[in-house]
Parts: structure tokens; sequence; C-alpha cells
């Protein structure tokens, strides 16, 4: 046998594996050092393969594949700089816990710091963002070294989802030639099936936690992305305890489709309202904490009288206020399901109706000032939550767009997606792009601002290759508007523009020409819901734009606070 039929034997017992593994999708960014594996995957009929040049845009495109089908993906690459562009999607996958299955070609070993072009340490190359590091061996013929490559194969996928879900990487050390034997057929072996269970408490210890939590002032908080069905076990615990319930957005749980008086749609706006009377005796978080600034200033200023809990199924101690009193490692649903069985007895409806008030005197202010306004950047991106459809997808970006839906959104039924990991504005476009490919004949939108598109307009070339129709509703302010509502909104304008400001000047409709998107620049909320419904009868590829500005976004917003603080304290006075 020769070496290139070695390599292509070898090859393929892997990918066998990785197969095994769940491996349904991979994306592949072209070069020479990853021709063999390249190919052999374009090849294989059971895994669907995607081409993107751009590293960066293609590791960002296989989170969103991964975050929306749930389902373990590949990524492949040649050696040297290749690998550094997947760095920030790597970052992102782990620490929103998605399970992507990183495969980079490297040089031979003697190749290496000897300087060979195009060669760089790729050892340890994510460090802690990935869970696993393997460092595949060559490629060899032989019984033993098939069943090593086929077993490596079957554990990055099995390794990537189990809790806590992360990416892994296996860097391939391969030598010339690099084309494999296309006409060698692949030896089929066995699927390896993986079994495992959920984390659980005893009896005892639920009976415990139902006895600390029932007939108690409590509150849930909820943080994190999770699916709807994980949402509707939240709005069922927050039912049977009679408490109030904090969600972020991308948890899903306003979205869920279930109209709950327990659920709260803007504690955002009224936390930092919150007098000493709300303080609650029990605050049980779920994940990480939600982008809402003030309730996290809330939940930091209660004292000592409340005690608080952290459920973290993955056990990483992810409590940014380090609160938590009690820390349970296990299942989210399955414990939620358990303290159902158990509970007998709520809290009186009174503590929930203090904080349905607080809610509903939001809601009036909001319909005297947000709702009352024209086309803007909050009044737009309301429209596009309104026009969601049951089965849609919405994807949000970091900065502003997500901090609007969290603020002034309401109970609506849709899936709900962003990367809230390490909360950047790289990658987003490839992201939602990848969701759209999942499910192209669904409504797919994403809400995003000019600095974030920006960013990521490589990952455009996505969706006119591949036809994927992603409606792009773009919050055009000329620069980074979430400045304008921090600190830096004090400095001197020659100082805040170039540095925080930092228009670009950008035609989006040549953006859109380049990439061959349809583009409408929006003039009106009406026009703007008008392209919504269109696009919901047939989906496609466009940008609609919405231009606004700055100054006038801050001074909206501080309207409707000064609005909201009025009736808030009106209702306190009466």
């Amino acid at each position: 046998m020769n070496s290139q039929q070695v390599l292509t034997e070898y090859l393929s017992a892997f990918i066998n594996g990785l197969k095994s593994s769940g491996v349904q999708q991979a994306v592949i960014s072209p070069g020479s050092r990853s021709t063999s594996l390249a190919l052999l995957l374009h090849r294989e009929p059971a895994i669907q393969t995607f081409v993107e040049v751009d590293e960066r845009s293609a590791a960002f495109f296989a989170l969103g594949l991964s975050k929306t089908s749930e389902q373990p993906v590949a990524l492949v690459c040649t050696s040297g700089t290749a690998a550094a562009n997947y760095y920030p999607a790597i970052c992102e996958a782990n620490a929103s816990h998605v399970p992507l299955v990183v495969l980079t070609t490297d040089r031979p070993h003697e190749l290496r710091q000897v300087g060979a072009p195009q060669a760089m340490d790729q050892l340890q190359l994510f460090q802690s963002h990935v869970k696993l590091f393997v460092e595949m061996a060559l490629p060899e013929t032989g019984e033993e070294m098939l069943n090593y490559a086929f077993w490596q194969g079957a554990r990055s996928g099995a390794t990537a989802q189990q809790v806590p879900m992360a990416p892994v990487h296996f860097n391939f050390p391969l030598r010339e030639p690099l084309l494999p034997d296309l006409e060698m057929v692949s030896d089929q072996r066995p699927p390896v099936k993986v079994v495992s269970g959920e984390n659980t408490l005893s009896n005892t210890q639920i009976m415990e936690l139902v006895n600390q939590w029932q007939q108690k002032k409590g509150v849930l908080v909820v943080g994190g992305t999770c699916t709807k069905e994980a949402a509707q076990w939240f709005i069922q615990l927050a039912q049977a305890l009679n408490w109030p319930l904090i969600a972020d957005p991308l948890a899903n749980v306003l979205t869920s489709g279930t109209d709950s008086s327990h659920v709260l749609s803007h504690s955002d706006l009224f936390a930092n309202h919150l007098s000493e009377k709300m303080a609650p005796e029990v605050v049980v978080r779920f994940g990480q904490l939600p982008v809402a600034k003030n309730v996290m200033l809330w939940l930091k200023s209660l004292t000592a009288k409340t005690t608080f809990y952290l459920v973290d199924a993955n056990g990483q101690w992810q409590d940014q206020l380090k609160r938590a009193q009690t820390v349970i490692h296990a299942s989210e649903t399955s414990l939620i399901q358990q303290i159902l069985s158990q509970l007998e007895q709520p809290t009186p409806i009174s503590w929930l109706n203090r904080w349905k008030a607080l809610e509903n005197a939001v809601q009036t202010a909001l319909v005297e000032s947000v709702l009352a306004a024209e086309l803007n950047e909050m009044t737009a991106s309301l429209t596009v939550h309104q026009q969601m459809v049951a089965k849609g997808q919405l994807f949000v970006s970091n900065s502003m767009p997500i901090r609007y839906l969290d603020r002034f959104m309401t109970k609506q039924n849709y899936r709900l997606l962003g990367n809230r990991g390490i909360n950047g504005i790289d990658g987003i476009v490839s992201t939602a792009l990848g969701m759209t490919a999942v499910a192209p004949e669904r409504q797919n939108i994403l809400l995003i601002g000019d600095l974030a598109m920006y960013h990521d307009m490589n990952g455009l070339l996505l969706a006119k290759r591949y036809g994927l129709p992603l409606t792009i509703v773009l919050l055009n302010n000329n620069g980074g508007g979430i400045f304008s509502f921090l600190s830096q909104r004090t400095l001197r304008a020659d100082d805040f523009e170039p540095i925080f400001g930092t228009p670009i000047d950008l035609d989006f409709s040549l953006v859109a020409q380049l990439y061959g998107a349809e583009y409408t620049k929006i003039s009106s909320l009406e026009q703007l819901k008008d392209c919504l419904v269109a696009a919901k009868i047939k989906p496609k590829f466009q940008i609609l734009e919405v231009t606004g500005s700055r100054q006038a976004n801050v001074a909206l917003y501080e309207k409707i606070i000064t609005t909201i603080a009025a009736k808030i304290e009106s209702l306190e006075n009466a």
C-alpha cells in the first residue's frame, strides 16, 4: 500500500468515527495541507459540506449551524494562520456551550520550527477555550492505527456534546502527497453508541429545596441561551411557586408562546425603582446573568437577608455576583420536574401582584413614549419582534439591538438566538447565516447595527453562494451607538467621535449590490412592516436599512426613563 492509500484509509476511518459521533455538517476553508481531509469530507454523502474562504467567517457560520441544529459541526482548515482565524468563534462557542469539532491540518514534525513556510505552533492553539485537544498521529496503515483513527473521530463529537458542551480540537500532521486516492472504498466500521444520563438530585435534596422555596417571597432569574422547551419548564416553575420570572431575551421565555402573568417583560426598565419592600427572601438563578444591567445592579444591592441559589448545570461556578449560598449542579429541566412533583404550597399571590403593578406602570409609560414614536432604532426593533411568526428565527446582534429587545419586547412566539458568550460584534452575520442554513424555508431575520455589519461583511458571500434567504434589518446610526449611552458620552467631541463614535460612512446599498442582496432604504414603520410581511410569504436575501441618529436615540430613551419614573412614583403614592 503506497503513502497515498495509507493517508486515504486513515482519514476515512476518522471520518467514519466522526459520523458515528453525530456530525452531519462540516464547514471547509480551502487550503493545500487540508486537501485530503477536505476532499474526503466533501465526497462523504452523510455529511453536508459548506465552503467558505474566510476562516473567521467559516467558524462563525459553523457556530450558527451548531447553535441552531443543536448538533456538533466540524470545521476544517489548512495550516498556519488559517487556524488562528478560528479563534474568536472558538471563544464564543466555549463560553456559550456550542459543540464544534475543529479539525486543523498541520506540517509534519520534521517541518516544524525549521523555517518551513506556512508553519506555526498549532499545539494547544486554542488553550483553555477548548475542552479537548488531540495531536493526531501521522497516518499509518494496519488495523490498530485504523481503530485509533476511528475511535478519535467517534470521540470528537461525543466529547463536544458532553455537559458542559464546548469545542474540541484535533490537529492532523500530514505529509505529502496530499491528494487522497478517491477510488478507494472506505472501510465501514460499526458505529459507537454513546449512552449518558442527566445529573439529578436525590429525593432528600429535592425536599430540602422545596421546603426552602415554597411560600417564600422569591424571584426566578434565568440567563443564557435556552431552548423554547426549557423555557416552558422555567415558566411552569414560576407559576407553581407564584414567583415573578425575570429572563434574558435569549432564554426564549418571552418568545416561548406562553402568555404567563408570571413572566416580566420590562425588568430592565423598572429594576432600579425597586424599593426595599420588594426585596425577595429567595433568589433562584439559572445559568448566566441576563443582559439587563439594572437587574444585575439590583441583585447586587440585595442584603444578606436574601438567600441566593445558583443552578449551574455545567458545573462551572458562573456566578458573576458571587452571592450564591447554595450552588446546585444538576440538569435544569430534571431539577424543575423533581421540584414540581413535590411542591404543594405556593407563595401568596399578593407577592406576584406587586411586581405586576410595576410592570403595568412601565407598559403604560411605553405606550405614551416609545410606542407613540415614529421610525427609529427602538421602534424598528420592536416592529421586527412583533412581525415574527411561530416558527420564525430571529438572530439579534450584540451592543444596542439586544438591549432594545430586552427593554421593549413583549410576549411572542418564535425562536431568538444570539452570541452572548463573549458578547462580541464579530461574526454576527456569519452566525445568522448558519442559523438560516439549518432551516432556509422558515422566516429568518437578523437585527444588527452598522459596525457589526461592517465587521463581518465577508460572511455575506455565504448567502450569495448558497442562496440563503436572510432578511437583514440594519440599524445604521453611523457608529458605535452604545457609547452614547455610557460614560464616554461626557468626552469632548474631538475625543468621542474618532475613538468611540467611530463613524464609518459606508453606503450599504453598494454592499448589497456586491453580494447580490436586494436593498431597501426604510422611510417609515409602515414600510418596514410591509417588507417584513412580504418576507414571511416569500423569504429572500435582502437588506432593510433603518438610518438613525445616536443623539436622537439617547434623547428618546431619556424621555422614556423620565416617563417611567413618573408612572412608578404615581403608583407608589396611590
